[in-house]
């Protein structure tokens, strides 16, 4: 599957009201997908949210609450997923 494809599958079409602009979705790892989005949030700065699904050898797939969250800089999404390789 693809990443596209493994957070579809997770996710479903919804989107996160409080980063509704995806930036990226991609593999972190060979069977882990990543999103990160844009948007604002209470206080009207810009956060970055990180969604991060693990695809299981049958087909499953699971959310990592535990890496998952938001993040103040999309460096710092992105040092989240370099960290996974």
């Amino acid at each position: 599957m693809t990443a596209r494809e493994i957070i579809k599958q997770e996710y479903g079409n919804s989107r996160n009201f409080m980063t509704p602009e995806v930036l990226e979705i991609g593999m972190a790892t060979h069977d882990i997908a990543y999103e990160i989005s844009k948007g604002k949030g209470i206080s009207d700065n810009i956060i970055y949210g990180l969604s991060v699904v693990k695809l299981h050898p049958d087909g499953i797939t699971e959310r990592m609450y535990d890496i998952s969250g938001c993040h103040s800089s999309l460096k710092e999404a992105r040092e989240v997923i370099t960290n996974l390789n």
